[in-house]
C-alpha cells in the first residue's frame, strides 16, 4: 500500500514539474491571442449520452495531421486510432504531459468535454489543469479543475467545470479571454488516450 501511495506522489511530482516548466509557453500562446476570436463553428458531438449543448474545438484537438500541435512532454504523442471522427488521437503514458494551444472562452462559467479511453487500471485518473492569462498578477494563472475517470472503451468524459475563476477573469477582460488546458495521468497505473476535446465557451445548459 505504501508503494502504491510512493508511486501516485512521485507521478503528481513529475507532472507538476512539467506543468511548470509548460507553463511560459502556454502563457506566450494565449497573450498573443486576440479578443474576440470566439466566433468558430459550433457542433454538438455529445448528443449520444443526451448532451445537446454546442461546442467548438480546442485548437487541435481532434489530433488529425494538418492541425495545430500541442506541447507533448513525457512521451505524450499522437497515434493512430480515433473516438469520434477521424483516425488519430493522443496517447498519454505514464509521467506524460500535453498542453493544448489556446482557445477563446467568455464568461458565464464554461466547460470542457472529451473523449477518453483508459486501458489500464480502473482506478487511474486523469488530472486536469487550466492556464490563463495573468490578470494584473491578482489571480492564478494556472488552475487545478480535477481528474477524469475512463474505461477500455472510448467515452465522453464527465464536464470539465471552469467556474468562478474563469467568471471573474473573463470579466477582467471584457467579457472574453482565452484558455489553455493541461493534461497529465494522475499516476502509473493508467494507460491513457484522449480525443476531441471541446469547449463550450459560455455553458448554456
Amino acid at each position: 500500500m505504501f508503494s502504491k501511495i510512493r508511486m501516485a506522489a512521485v507521478a503528481a511530482s513529475s507532472s507538476l514539474a512539467m506543468l511548470a516548466a509548460i507553463a511560459p509557453s502556454a502563457h506566450a500562446g494565449l497573450l498573443s491571442l486576440a479578443p474576440g476570436a470566439c466566433g468558430q463553428q459550433e457542433v454538438q458531438p455529445f448528443t449520444q449520452v443526451g448532451d445537446d449543448n454546442y461546442y467548438v474545438l480546442v485548437p487541435g484537438g481532434s489530433f488529425e495531421s494538418g492541425t495545430p500541435s500541442w506541447l507533448l512532454l513525457g512521451g505524450a504523442q499522437v497515434v493512430s486510432g480515433d473516438a469520434y471522427d477521424g483516425s488519430r488521437s493522443l496517447s498519454l503514458p505514464a509521467g506524460s504531459v500535453a498542453t493544448s494551444p489556446p482557445a477563446c472562452t467568455g464568461i458565464d462559467h464554461p466547460s470542457a468535454r472529451l473523449f477518453v479511453r483508459n486501458t489500464g487500471s480502473a482506478s487511474s485518473r486523469l488530472n486536469v489543469w487550466a492556464t490563463y492569462p495573468p490578470v494584473l498578477g491578482l489571480l492564478p494563472d494556472v488552475v487545478y479543475l480535477g481528474q477524469l475517470s475512463g474505461s477500455g472503451t472510448w467515452a465522453p468524459s464527465s464536464y470539465v467545470e471552469m467556474g468562478l475563476l474563469n467568471n471573474t477573469i473573463g470579466s477582467l477582460n471584457l467579457g472574453e479571454s482565452t484558455i489553455s488546458f493541461t493534461f497529465a495521468p494522475a499516476d502509473s497505473s493508467g494507460q491513457w488516450q484522449i480525443d476531441d476535446v471541446y469547449l463550450d465557451p459560455f455553458r448554456r445548459m
